[in-house]
């Protein structure tokens, strides 16, 4: 693969020989404005707007469309260009769910939920491997299509130098040539094309430190042992600790008998390093043009590990190169060759990275030290695995990603025959694969005891396993895409016609499952009139070969119409002094698809694993057999989920384009979707299917709002999005609800339901006179349940909505300026209107766990009025405890609502007289940052990361831009 590698560069960069005809030094408008006045342009869109499969005059643009371009995805120091597009989208939502995934232990993550029941949880990916399990994105509340230079892959990785635009297309209109996979939206990804111009050269090289956010805070262990004698004295429960332990664990003067151990502090570092380099190389002349674009990215983690034989930090090594060749063969006939490689290597400790850090959450200080003094690891029989030693002591794991997409489009314009029409067709073809390597190991560790005599004494925990040497394939796939088209463009006076005729195939296999195929026949026609009326219409024949023969095709459309209304007389003679710009309304409607069908399954599927029958094979005597067991019943009447989406917009330009103003109004409606009944008995013994029954509903309005201008040579922008989002469950086959205020139905989509909480039960005849769950006897300090239906029983049918109602909401405010070489940005993103359950355990499930500072606010008689965490318990509460026993109640439902600093970026570029001294065509010095600050209504943990899991950062970035 390496040798490829380098294959590839050495093809592309012997390319310039045959583009060298005729060198013109004309770059395109949006880079060159983006460097000489990288603020006065930062938010000015080109002539022509990047849509599914090609390009359309920004003026003509009737669906909801909405880019960004390359100097606003590099600002963000991250290793995914998906960072970058947190607050400068409306209409994307975005939320970051871990701070690391250098390797994958299973591999492959495939999300083939139901279509908009879940959306912040279930969210629907591409059916097939992806390397974005950091951040999830929802576009208008569904998880997108992601489309990289016209062909379906999920790929995130791609060096933001190298990418031109990216674009949400969030309409029916916009999407519907995805036919059965237009339901979703699209996240439309454009890599930098070629352009005609002498050879440049732009390197920029950047490094950063990463510093991990909101750690926890975990109780030091007097108090932990302080607090755990309080929840062993609440159950009855004679006390673990004596006085003399705790002035042991304070003082810290018995290291090894009463260790005191942070383990956040003791395994990870107070930052790391990350660092990338691109070069990008682009030329050309009248016959060819080329460009090429190197990438390189070294992550460091933030595992404290020692000087041993082999590294055990966890760490990614990216490399990446795209090449892009047209090639006119004549002045009507032309080819593109896109050649995409990624070679990525991650590194991570043999005790693996998600189980280290589960640890670290849940081993109390007082669990062990570290080190024995005899050097041996310490442990003990709860906890038999060091966590030093996991990081350490345990060898390592390496895993392997490859990709190679190669992407061939030709392009024949007949002008020679008929003026307008030209043909075009491309195929592409990817393949991907991953592996692991596993050179994992196991220490045992030690607890280290002194007897009253002085003599010391180890006790063995664990087992030693020699280091693993075994290789595995974790998941593979290959993508095969075919796409034709026909079309006309022409121009009659006032008036515009053009069409598509639009057929393409799509194939992947991921693993060793079945090919699947998804195809699209379809025929689009546009109109303009004078530039002020427009109108669009598309029908698509789209088909899914995973559903039921006969029953695999079906037809989607969507249409929409606009008006300019600026253009009209009225306004036109009236505007005198020309500050009236645009006034353009436009609306679309279509009818969608979401092919969410899984693999086959309308057919009947069984299982022999574990399955004996006992039967009377001769006479009378009875012996087992195997047998076969159906798995779940097969429903062949599956089809796709629908959608029928409406969206109005207005778009409002002023001053000659110095202030700008969008709005759109969306009514999306969801149904046929994919559920299970809940009102069948399962007497059968056999689950039941899913089917298309299900509809919901997303509304939402969106408004984007952008100024420009300048002073002098001062150059100045702030531009701000909002989105509101509201989603409502019209219709869903629950069970037979008793109470109004246990029905999903008319419910915003994922609902949360749980149990009001009244306070605390304060005393013992509140205790005896309240409301309990069936078998439990409450005491002072349990969770004090609204009891709903009044029936003296704390049960399902107590249990209320709890979520957020209002509307979700989301935005971003960027702002910057650029004066004499010095250019500053910023962007500030934040939700509102979000809640989420963030439950916290006292000493855990098995009552010896790690407890937090939070559980210092438990209830006692004497914090009655003041406490904000029920009284403690050791192990499980069967009232209290929010997901042991289905307990979730307000007690645990949080405030979601935050806003970040998520970007700062400053620079300064050397003046054009200087560079040309040093013979470069420009040098430009920036220093950026990412989640620089957050302000959150809920501070013990971050508002997006709210799990056990790898912590994010903030990345403070440093670097330099040659251009030659």
């Amino acid at each position: 693969m390496r040798n490829l590698f380098a294959t590839m560069t050495l093809l592309s960069l012997s390319f310039y020989q045959l583009s060298a005809q005729q060198p013109v030094d004309t770059p395109r408008t949006k880079d060159t404005a983006i460097y000489i006045q990288p603020v006065r342009h930062y938010l000015s869109a080109p002539t022509r707007v990047d849509v599914l499969y090609g390009t359309q005059n920004s003026e003509n643009i009737l669906g909801s469309v909405s880019s960004i371009y390359t100097n606003q995805l590099t600002s963000t120091p991250a290793s995914l260009y998906a960072y970058a597009l947190a607050g400068r989208l409306p209409g994307l939502y975005t939320q970051q769910t871990r701070g690391w995934t250098s390797t994958n232990n299973t591999a492959v993550t495939y999300s083939d939920a139901i279509f908009g029941q879940f959306p912040t949880t279930n969210t629907i990916g591409s059916k097939g491997p992806t390397d974005n399990t950091e951040i999830n994105l929802l576009l208008r509340g569904q998880a997108p299509v992601t489309i990289v230079d016209g062909v379906q892959r999920d790929i995130y990785t791609i060096d933001p130098e190298n990418i031109e635009s990216v674009s949400v297309l969030k309409d029916a209109l916009s999407s519907i040539l995805l036919g059965v996979r237009s339901s979703r939206g699209v996240i439309l990804v454009t890599t930098k094309k070629p352009v005609t111009g002498p050879t440049r050269l732009s390197f920029t090289a950047q490094t950063g430190v990463q510093m991990p956010l909101n750690l926890p805070q975990p109780l030091p262990a007097y108090q932990y042992d302080y607090l755990y004698n309080e929840a062993l004295g609440n159950q009855g429960l004679s006390p673990a600790y004596t006085y003399n332990d705790f002035e042991a664990y304070r003082t810290h003067s018995d290291p090894y008998g009463h260790p005191d151990v942070d383990w956040f502090n003791t395994l990870l570092k107070k930052s790391s390093l990350i660092s990338r380099y691109s070069l990008n190389i682009s030329g050309g002349g009248g016959a060819a043009r080329y460009t090429v674009g190197l990438g390189y990215l070294n992550q460091a983690g933030l595992f404290r590990t020692d000087n041993s034989n082999y590294n055990t930090q966890a760490q990614i090594k990216r490399y990446t190169i795209n090449t892009n060749i047209d090639v006119d063969v004549n002045k009507y006939f032309t080819t593109q060759l896109q050649l995409f490689a990624r070679i990525q290597d991650g590194n991570q400790p043999g005790g693996y990275t998600d189980n280290i850090i589960s640890g670290m959450y849940t081993t109390p200080n007082n669990a062990y030290p570290v080190f024995n003094p005899d050097g041996s690891l310490g442990g003990s029989q709860a906890y038999p695995r060091n966590l030093y030693g996991m990081v350490n002591r345990s060898g390592y794991v390496q895993d392997y990603t490859r990709d190679i997409n190669a992407n061939l489009t030709l392009k024949y314009r007949f002008d020679q025959f008929v003026k307008g029409l030209w043909f075009r067709a491309q195929s592409n073809l990817a393949v991907y694969a991953s592996n692991i390597t596993d050179r994992s190991a196991t220490a045992p560790s030690f607890k280290y005891s002194l007897s009253p005599a002085g003599d010391t004494s180890y006790s063995r925990y664990g087992s030693t396993l020699d280091q693993s040497n075994t290789f595995s394939l974790t998941s593979s796939a290959q993508y095969w895409y075919l796409q034709t088209a026909l079309g006309y463009d022409r121009e009659f006076g006032k008036h515009a016609i053009g069409g598509k005729i639009f057929y393409d195939r799509y194939e992947s296999i991921f693993n060793y499952d079945l090919p699947a195929t998804n195809q699209n026949m379809a025929a689009t026609v546009t109109y303009s009139y004078a530039k002020k009326y427009f109108a669009e219409a598309t029908v698509n024949r789209s088909g899914d070969d995973r559903y039921p023969p006969g029953k695999q095709f079906g037809w989607f459309y969507a249409a929409g119409l606009g008006w300019d209304m600026a253009k009209e007389d009225f306004i036109a003679h009236n505007n005198s002094l020309g500050w009236i710009d645009k006034i353009k309304w436009r609306v679309t409607y279509g009818r969608t698809g979401n092919d969410n069908v899984g693999y086959f399954t309308w057919r009947e599927s069984y299982t022999t694993s574990g399955v004996s029958v006992p039967v009377y094979q001769f006479g009378t005597g009875r012996s087992s057999v195997v047998g076969a067991q159906q798995n779940v019943l097969a429903n062949p009447n599956i089809s796709w989920e629908k959608g029928d989406k409406l969206n109005a917009g207005l778009d409002l330009s002023l001053f000659r384009n110095q202030l700008q103003f969008t709005a759109e109004y969306y009514n999306n409606k969801y149904f046929d979707l994919l559920q299970v009944r809940g009102k069948q008995s399962t007497i059968i013994g056999i689950s039941y299917p899913l089917e298309n029954i299900g509809i919901n509903r997303y509304t939402g309005f969106e408004f984007t709002t952008t100024y420009q201008g300048n002073y002098k040579s001062l150059n100045y922008f702030i531009t701000g999005n909002l989105t509101l989002e509201k989603t409502k469950v019209l219709f869903m086959d629950e069970t037979q609800r008793a109470y109004p205020w246990n029905k999903q139905t008319g419910q915003p989509v994922g609902m949360t339901f749980g149990y009001k909480v009244d306070g605390f039960i304060q005393s013992q005849q509140e205790a005896q006179n309240s409301a309990a769950i069936a078998g439990y006897t409450l005491q002072p300090g349990d969770l004090k349940y609204h009891d709903m239906n009044g029936d003296g029983v704390i049960n399902d049918y107590d249990k209320v909505p709890i979520g957020q109602k209002a509307p979700l909401l989301y935005y971003g405010i960027t702002a910057g300026f650029n004066i004499k070489g010095f250019d500053v940005s910023a962007l500030l993103q934040g939700v509102g209107n979000r809640s989420y359950i963030v439950p916290f355990y006292a000493f855990g499930g098995n009552g010896t766990s790690q407890a937090y500072n939070y559980i210092v606010g438990r209830w006692t008689p004497e914090t009655a009025q003041t406490a904000t965490y029920p009284r403690l318990t050791p192990g499980i509460n069967a009232s209290n405890d929010p997901y042991i026993f289905d307990r979730l109640s307000t007690q645990w439902m949080q405030n979601g609502n935050y806003f970040r600093l998520k970007n700062v970026e400053i620079g300064y570029t050397l003046p054009t007289r200087l560079a040309a001294q040093m013979k470069l065509y420009s040098v430009r010095f920036f220093a950026n940052g990412m989640n620089l600050f957050t302000h959150a209504a809920f501070g013990r943990v971050d508002p997006e990361v709210n799990t056990q899991v790898y912590p994010i950062q903030r990345v403070i970035n440093v670097g330099v831009n040659v251009k030659f």
